[in-house]
């Protein structure tokens, strides 16, 4: 047995002591038989589930949910999907066989080679540590208190009512929402709940290059490390750790682990993150329905959501998505699709209060100029070099206008450069007639920092000075941001160019010109689906009166896109070039004193 256990360790390259570890985990002799999950769920000496009748407090569905993810083939387990699918009665009783199955044991600690006198924990978290106690521990600790087993044979000390403590220094506890919540604790499994609505702060002082801040992604890889630290042997994993949440932008954290489990099954054919992904009507028996359905087409970047009452109604492309909804949900999704999508059906929106909601007419917008530079993203690096197309520039006369969003570290920096072709016509209510300009975007670039490094600044300006001085593009005002902007206006003006601050956070005017253009089909966009998506994802906040993305996205071209139709519309010299009066109150909007450009161009 020696020999063949030191062959495999050897095939393997693994250590023999781990593969003893793993041994013991499954067949350790000083271990209580354990019974299987949907005993430990239905008995009554147990969680007793099954009522005397025989019917079940658990959906049959939600039983065979808790058999898979405690089936041992799982370490993590991902619960997200619609409100009342039984997200966290899965995380709650998962949590519960683990802690049950740890107390077959009879030393935990020799078995983990943990010092005897630590702690084994099983944590609560949320987006705050009110809600993990107020609402989850509470509900874990009723179960547990009306258990037979754990009141008899594995009991913990009532006088302790803010964790649970159980024998072999076996806590349940609950804790704050911090990443650094659980250093020192060894983190077997639990609970964390609504990771998806965890805070994403952008320049913050808890990222340590003072970029953006994920708490999800932090609080996750502060207790991930520690379970491995202390429980991982020969790549096998005890416990459970649940991460539950309901649907909220596309990028969220479940959406991230999903994606790492669906890598692990193509990289080597099964994963350890059990996904849970479901609707109320995936789990209730059909009886809770109506017989009849409705269709919803979620939408995409080109087309919105819509309620279709009958399938063929659909579109040959938009049949591939369409989501089959009981009648029972036909008002909610009628009265509020986005928040219905979100809530009931599970699925993440680019935005629940989005700013422009005629995606269609934001589509048929892009794709209508070409892209004088040879890219759309680029770091700007020798081996990610961008060239240009001199052949693409329309309109060598029209003077251009660029603006700049610099980089925060850790994110990309916006480039935008677009001109005035003409002003067009444009009726409004009443019979008004407006005269508005018309954009062509002659350039549009994403500048992502370098693996490990930083923007460079003076490459970005290297492009304007290559669009004027080598492909002679008129290029005469620049604005850029606040942040880190001051010493490249300056640069840029001693080369001749006209330099401004421009702000497109301090108000929402450059937003709401974008949107007139983009309805009024008075904008050209080269193709770009990054810059595209942006838009589509951009939201309000009526709070602050700010045009903000969603926690997961962002908005860096979409900005620069913005300053540069806001820029255009706002210059009195264009209008004059084109003989148009400027008048203020035709754009129904003041100067915006966020635009500041000098028109001196001396050094």
């Amino acid at each position: 047995m020696k020999s063949l256990l030191a062959e495999f360790a050897r095939e393997n390259n693994v250590p023999v002591d781990d593969l003893k570890k793993v041994i013991e985990w499954v067949s350790n002799p000083t271990r209580h038989p354990i019974v299987p999950v949907r005993e430990f769920l239905e008995s009554p000496y147990y969680m007793g589930t099954k009522k005397a009748d025989g019917t079940s407090l658990l959906y049959p569905a939600i039983l065979d949910e808790l058999d898979r993810i405690n089936s041992g083939d799982y370490d993590e387990a991902v619960l997200t999907g619609g409100i009342g699918s039984g997200k966290t009665t899965c995380a709650l009783y998962t949590t519960a066989y683990q802690l049950y199955v740890l107390s077959c044991y009879e030393n935990p600690h020799e078995l983990f080679s943990l010092d005897p006198s630590s702690e084994i924990v099983f944590i609560f978290q949320s987006v705050s540590a009110q809600t993990a106690k107020a609402v989850d521990y509470q509900r874990f600790r009723a179960m547990i208190e009306r258990s037979p087993y754990f009141r008899e044979h594995f009991p913990f000390n009532k006088d302790f009512e803010s964790e649970l403590i159980f024998p072999h220094r076996i806590i349940v506890r609950p804790v704050s929402s911090k990443d650094s919540a659980a250093i020192g604790q060894n983190v077997f499994g639990g609970v964390i709940d609504e990771i998806n609505f965890m805070e994403v702060i952008e320049n913050s002082r808890q990222s340590i290059d003072g970029g953006t801040y994920n708490q999800a992604i932090a609080l996750y890889n502060s207790i991930s490390k520690r379970r491995k630290s202390r429980f991982s042997s020969a790549g096998s994993m005890p416990g459970v750790l649940c991460l539950v949440s309901s649907a909220r932008y596309p990028g969220q954290f479940t959406d991230q682990k999903k994606e790492e489990a669906m890598n692990q099954i193509m990289n080597t054919g099964k994963s350890s993150i059990y996904i849970f992904d479901k609707r109320t009507w995936d789990i209730k028996p059909a009886k809770f329905f109506m017989d009849t359905r409705f269709f919803v087409y979620p939408g995409d970047a080109t087309k919105q959501p819509r309620v279709l009452m009958d399938r063929e109604l659909a579109t040959e492309y938009e049949r591939k998505f369409l989501i089959e909804v009981p009648m029972d949900y036909l008002n909610e999704f009628q009265r509020d699709i986005m928040g219905s999508l979100r809530d009931i059906a599970g699925i993440s929106t680019v935005a629940k209060h989005p700013f422009f909601l005629d995606i269609g007419k934001i589509s048929s917008c892009f794709g209508t100029t070409p892209n004088v530079l040879s890219k759309t993203k680029s770091t700007l690096e020798e081996h990610d070099t961008i060239s240009m197309d001199i052949s693409a520039i329309e309109d060598v006369l029209s003077p251009r206008f660029a603006h700049i969003d610099l980089a925060i570290s850790g994110d990309s920096a916006g480039i935008c450069i677009g001109h005035v072709s003409n002003f067009v016509s444009t009726k409004r209510g009443g019979g008004t007639v407006e005269r508005l300009p018309s954009i062509v975007i002659d350039a549009i670039l994403e500048v992502p920092p370098p693996k490990g490094g930083e923007i460079l600044f003076y490459r970005i300006r290297d492009i304007l000075y290559a669009l004027r001085d080598t492909a002679k593009m008129p290029i005469k005002w620049v604005t850029l941001d606040s942040f880190q902007s001051k010493d490249t206006m300056q640069i840029l003006k001693q080369r001749g160019f006209t330099t401004g601050y421009q702000s497109i956070d301090t108000t929402i005017d450059p937003y709401v010109f974008l949107k007139s253009a983009f309805y009024d089909g008075r904008v050209k966009v080269p193709t770009c689906d990054k810059l595209q998506m942006e838009i589509i994802s951009l939201e309000k906040d009526v709070q602050r009166n700010k045009i903000d993305h969603p926690p997961t996205g962002s908005k860096d071209s979409a900005d620069a896109l913005a300053g540069v139709v806001y820029g255009l519309t706002m210059r009195r010299e264009v209008w004059a070039y084109f003989g148009v009066l400027f008048n203020n109150s035709t754009l129904k909007s003041e100067a915006n004193p966020a635009l500041e450009i000098s028109d001196s161009t001396d050094k």
